[in-house]
């Protein structure tokens, strides 16, 4: 994949955020001969490709984030794709994918088959199993349930950032590393303490012009299939008035490979669409709790919305509307995405990534590029974090020699 440049030897990096941009950038990097260590606050690699999967004797299995990588839309991207396939871990999901419109004074919906020449691929056998493929590298390390907060030591010479990185919890000393990638835009605002004391004031500026769109999401088990529901996808149409469904997608997640049980238990994933995501979080943000509270009100008010919603819709359109038994629901649960996608204004460029060289800093993720809030934005731009780094360690290797 990469040239191994001659400085990269003895080189330390640490990556924080083991989404889709943050795996493409260290497993480049490691291939490069770096050694990457890749911190992540969660319990699961993956980022909003991760896979949530429930702790009771079921161990139900949702892809609860992003729900598949459509077509390529750039030969960089499509090679990439055509090597994770071969390599196993992502597979073409051979679904049945629809349009619905929802209208709450109709009995059934109007339903349309999705555009033949759309593609899906899921990572096989989960989600996460893309980014944990790609972090699977002698040179990389990942730690877990670890939110890493960055200051920089630039006190010798005033050359370059030197980062020192330590833990939230515990105030743990994790190392102190030559570059450090950042995957995650929501790392710079107020809200979060990975980088409030790094001297990043461009980044963090660059940052706060970027708009969130938050998602809303069910997981719901049902003890046995939804008879009459001989759909996979379902896109549901935004009608733009107060008669459509609060729902934005819904999906059969054993439809998907690699996800079948043998104990007939049914999983879906349940997305909002966003206007009704963004109204209930406003609401609940006005109500004056603390994040946490709002956090967890949130998730419960999300299930709650959700599951009724769908449970009313699913009649409308099943093949047996008039005599659907729905089964019981064992497992529902609640989730929020409060920057689901990033909408980045005309002024932030084609740029695939952001840099700042003088404190050794890149960041990557999908808001950066062409193909914003794409499985694909994310991996171009995490390419391109580092071959930037790569770029600029192969320019310094060559002043020294000259």
């Amino acid at each position: 994949m990469t040239n191994l440049p001659k400085g990269t030897k003895g080189l330390n990096i640490a990556v924080l955020g083991t989404g889709i941009a943050g795996s493409t950038a260290s497993r480049y990097l490691a291939e490069a001969g770096i050694k990457v260590t890749v911190f992540e606050c969660g319990r699961g690699i993956g980022g909003r490709t991760s896979t949530r999967i429930t702790r009771d004797e079921h161990r139900l299995s949702f892809d609860h984030g992003a729900q598949y990588i459509g077509r390529p839309k750039t030969e960089e991207f499509r090679v990439a794709l055509e090597e994770w396939e071969t390599n196993g871990f992502i597979k073409k999901w051979n679904g049945k994918f629809v349009n619905v419109d929802i209208m709450t004074s109709s009995e059934n919906a109007l339903i349309s088959p999705e555009d033949p020449d759309k593609e899906h691929y899921v990572g096989y056998p989960a989600m996460h199993s893309i980014c944990r493929n790609l972090l699977h590298h002698q040179n990389i390390r990942v730690v877990l349930q670890t939110r890493a907060c960055a200051t920089c030591d630039n006190s010798v010479g005033g050359g370059p950032c030197s980062w020192n990185l330590i833990s939230q919890k515990g105030r743990k000393d994790l190392g102190t590393f030559d570059w450090l990638v950042g995957s995650d835009r929501l790392s710079a605002t107020n809200n979060r303490a990975d980088m409030r004391s790094a001297p990043l004031d461009a980044f963090k500026d660059y940052v706060s012009s970027i708009e969130s769109v938050p998602s809303l999401t069910l997981m719901v088990a049902f003890e046995s299939p939804l008879k009459g529901i001989n759909l996979d996808g379902i896109n549901f149409m935004d009608t733009n008035d107060d008669e459509g469904s609060i729902l934005g997608w819904a999906a059969r997640d054993t439809s998907k490979p690699g996800r079948a049980r043998q104990d007939g238990k049914e999983c879906w994933v349940v997305q909002s669409n966003p206007k009704i995501a963004k109204k209930l979080i406003t609401k609940m943000n006005k109500k004056g709790n603390s994040f946490e509270s709002t956090r967890e009100n949130v998730k419960d008010k999300a299930k709650e919305m959700l599951l009724a919603e769908f449970l009313r819709v699913l009649p409308k359109i099943s093949d047996d509307s008039g005599t659907m038994k729905i089964p019981k629901v064992i497992s529902a649960v609640g989730h929020r995405w409060s920057a689901a996608f990033p909408i980045v204004s005309q002024q932030g460029g084609e740029d695939k990534c952001f840099t700042d060289f003088n404190n050794r800093f890149v960041a990557c993720g999908d808001y950066c590029g062409k193909y914003t809030g794409r499985i694909e934005g994310a991996f171009l731009s995490g390419k391109a974090a580092a071959d930037t780094i790569i770029s600029e360690i192969n320019t310094n290797d060559n002043e020294e020699i000259s």
